[in-house]
């Protein structure tokens, strides 16, 4: 543990999955590596966060990965905890109000820091430290009530069930994902509520352990082969037509889709068989993150496929402008078909805050798949350069300093 000047002492908390079969993993010998050397915490992953966000002081996602809106830091504004995280596409939207200050833009809720800068990270923590305990106070308070105004889950229900009674019968809706536990953990009371309204829901998604748990909803579930970062043509026909015979066995009156390839195939086959279709662009992914020109080339066949298959799609959805504007600036669609539904939705009530006894310790929690995307590596940076200030092995990969817009 660190200590500060008035003796409280600082923690730094991971939890998430170690999610091995991604290539921007970290490695979970590397995490155990940094707890032994007495940088962080590692929690390990939890079917239930509350108790881990209530026993923290701040939550912490130095992302440099385009988000849709980072699940996370809703639950943990719905829970009165101030957020750090940094200025990329869908993390920038949960700050309000923020005002510049050298390299942070410090918000009513909480602190924005440049990607992948371990210095603009380090800096943000310390403006946080240096806060007096009301000013931190105030900031979980007004977290709270954005989430609430904004975010709240019945927010999002609402749209849902507006939208879909004004374009489908009360009959069987498909939703297309690439994983049950998607569908489960972040659409769950809008399927519960349609559900309630007396229509057949039916999930298509690779089986995994939210699978049972849709099942046991009353959901009708349908197992489909996705390899969401392959780019073998072999699995992606053999995934185009699993889909393309369930739909044309259950005949839906409409379909969702959500993230890349179940948008692209899934919003294809509905126009085949002349389904209403609502995509959902949940974030964009590696494809539109700049690079060479191998990326470049994905990106142009991606678009390709994503005009050929929007194009007769009833409207795409977005969690944040920024996704929208890429969408339009590369000819994807048309600002008459594009939406802003914001977030996914929090629920309030089961995120409520909790009392927690501060006073002896300030804990940073970083919650999210162990990625080096997610800037795991700058957060355990942070902990090192906190605890001895002279320490410089970075355990990031390559940095890069950027500016704030």
């Amino acid at each position: 543990m660190i200590e500060t000047k008035n003796n409280t002492s600082v923690e730094f908390w991971l939890l998430g999955k170690a999610d091995n079969s991604n290539p921007s993993s970290i490695p979970l010998s590397q995490i155990k590596k940094w707890q032994s050397e007495g940088a962080i915490t590692y929690l390990g992953v939890s079917d239930d966060v509350r108790e881990h966000i209530a026993n923290a002081s701040c939550i912490i996602l130095p992302s440099s990965y385009r988000e849709g809106i980072p699940l996370s830091l809703l639950e943990a504004m719905s829970m009165e905890k101030p957020i750090i995280t940094t200025d990329v596409p869908g993390c920038k939207e949960t700050i309000f109000e923020k005002n510049l200050q050298e390299d942070l833009s410090i918000g009513k809720n909480g602190i924005l820091c440049l990607p992948k800068n371990v210095q603009s990270l380090q800096n943000a923590i310390n403006f946080f430290l240096q806060l007096p305990t009301e000013s931190k106070l105030k900031m979980g308070i007004e977290g709270r009530k954005i989430a609430q105004e904004i975010f709240d889950v019945k927010n999002i229900v609402k749209f849902y069930e507006t939208k879909v009674q004004s374009l489908c019968p009360k009959s069987s809706i498909v939703f297309i994902s690439n994983t049950s536990f998607g569908m489960y953990h972040f659409r769950l009371e809008v399927l519960k509520t349609l559900k309630n309204l007396g229509f057949a829901i039916h999930i298509l998604a690779p089986q995994d352990e939210s699978s049972a748990k849709l099942l046991q909803e009353g959901f009708h579930y349908h197992c489909i082969d996705i390899d969401s970062k392959s780019l073998n043509p072999y699995k992606d026909i053999k995934t185009f037509f699993q889909i393309k015979k369930i739909l044309k066995q259950l005949k839906p009156q409409m379909s969702f889709c959500y993230t890349i390839k179940p948008v692209i195939y899934g919003s294809f086959i509905a126009r085949m068989l002349k389904i209403p279709n609502i995509a959902m662009i949940t974030g964009l992914g590696y494809v539109f993150v700049q690079g060479g020109w191998k990326k470049k080339i994905l990106k142009f066949l991606v678009c390709k496929m994503y005009q050929i298959a929007l194009s007769k799609t009833s409207e795409i959805w977005f969690l944040n402008s920024d996704d929208e504007r890429e969408f339009l600036n590369n000819n994807i669609t048309t600002s008459e078909k594009t939406t802003i539904l914001k977030s996914e939705g929090i629920n309030t009530e089961h995120f409520s805050p909790r009392p927690c006894d501060s006073s002896k310790k300030i804990v940073f929690l970083l919650i999210a798949r162990m990625l080096w995307d997610k800037g795991v590596g700058e957060f355990v940076q942070v902990a090192k350069n906190i605890k001895t200030p002279s320490c410089s092995n970075a355990p990031q990969q390559n940095s890069q300093h950027t500016s704030l817009r």
